[in-house]
């Protein structure tokens, strides 16, 4: 029984390789599944990301338009490698990341940041400097338009939200601090999208915010005590 426990735990931990064929074709069999559907579960399963999150991951891979919204750190989309690793131990959970980078070439992508989002460190100084570049020099090579919220106006700060959307139809990934959850259910959608255009009603335009954001870059790269 402590051997048949420990494959089990070496088989679903997301640092282990799949099964052999041989393995999960038995564990179909014991488990009365087609071995197909099983290996999609599997490689689901170890792939190390939240099942709740996998609707809206298929959703953003199709979109044509991309919204998000980040009231504390910077969308993932637009985040550096570096600042990726600031928060994140997981190398899988970095190189998936960095690979959904590639929609941002192919979608529009309009996002808003809170002012607070580059005003505190995640990682270091040079991090956070190298960070702003980024943001900046993906506005001005045109591949996203972003806002900022200034001070003095708090607004959707409950939580942070993504809005992937083809043909009409949308798919929300919102993420606050008691839960996470994809929707496509049309009031959750509409209430977000309908948030959105407050925020960025409120929030600085495309100019200021590009200000903003090589303001802080500066500020960043400025010698520390």
């Amino acid at each position: 029984m402590t051997r048949c426990r420990s494959a089990i735990s070496k088989a679903e931990s997301p640092n282990s390789a799949v099964p052999s064929d041989a393995t999960l074709t038995a564990w179909a069999k014991a488990c009365r599944v087609p071995v197909e559907e099983f290996l999609e579960i599997v490689n689901r399963a170890k792939s190390g990301t939240p099942e709740w999150f996998g609707p809206y991951l298929s959703a953003e891979r199709e979109a044509t338009s991309l919204r998000f919204w980040g009231p504390l750190v910077v969308p993932g989309l637009l985040q550096t490698e570096a600042y990726i690793r600031a928060h994140e131990r997981s190398d899988d959970v970095v190189r998936k990341r960095l690979e959904r980078q590639e929609a941002l070439g192919r979608a529009r992508v309009t996002a808003a940041i809170d002012h607070r989002v580059l005003a505190h460190a995640i990682g270091s100084p040079a991090v956070m400097a190298e960070q702003c570049s980024h943001l900046a020099n993906l506005v001005e090579a045109e591949k996203i338009r972003l806002y900022v919220v200034p001070e003095g106006a708090n607004i959707g700060l409950t939580g942070a939200f993504a809005v992937a959307t083809k043909n009409g139809a949308s798919t929300l990934s919102l993420t606050t601090s008691t839960r996470d959850i994809t929707s496509t259910a049309p009031d959750m959608v509409d209430d977000n999208l309908n948030l959105f255009e407050q925020i960025l009603g409120i929030a600085l335009g495309p100019v200021p915010s590009l200000e903003y954001v090589r303001n802080q870059e500066e500020r960043w790269k400025e010698p520390r005590l």
